[in-house]
């Protein structure tokens, strides 16, 4: 009985290790704002090239926008790295031997919570710095995209029912 119960938290254990581990890898695969043009973990990210696409750049805006981009390129990269860092390190502890209590992570993950804070503060820089760029009328067709994006992203949600979990 006492070696089943062991056996239970163990297995328990490596689970929980596993999904923690799995779910910062995930976030990595998705695009981040130094490949896509926008803010990760928001949406913002993946809409942000299909909206200014839509709102048709003339040749100097567009400039203007790869310029931003490129200025804020190499603090993307070194937020990004620092963040991998962080999140092996975490692994690293979660797979050793030894006994682990959620003190023993909290360093990590106060310095996850803090490195993905400022990517999303370096990415509302760019896309302010972007939308200065933007005419008014750039803007309304933006966010009239925006809305139309919104509204197909609603639809679809709706065709997969009710049992689909929210992300």
């Amino acid at each position: 009985m006492i070696f089943r119960t062991k056996t239970i938290g163990v297995t328990g254990s490596l689970l929980v290790g596993v999904c923690l581990w799995a779910l910062p890898a995930h976030a990595q695969l998705r695009p981040g704002p130094h490949e896509r043009g926008g803010m990760a973990g928001d949406g913002t990210g993946i809409a942000l090239p299909l909206l200014l696409r839509g709102a048709n750049l003339t040749s100097d805006q567009k400039a203007q926008v790869q310029q931003i981009m490129a200025n804020h390129r190499p603090t993307f990269r070194d937020l990004f790295s620092q963040l991998r860092a962080a999140q092996d390190q975490m692994a690293n502890k979660l797979f050793s031997a030894g006994r682990l209590q959620e003190g023993d992570l909290a360093p990590q993950v106060q310095q996850i919570a803090q490195l993905r804070n400022q990517l999303a503060e370096e990415g509302l820089r760019v896309v302010l710095e972007i939308r200065g760029v933007l005419t008014p009328e750039q803007l309304a067709k933006a966010s009239q995209l925006k809305s139309q994006m919104q509204s197909l992203h609603s639809q679809m949600r709706s065709l997969w029912g009710p049992d689909r979990p929210e992300r």
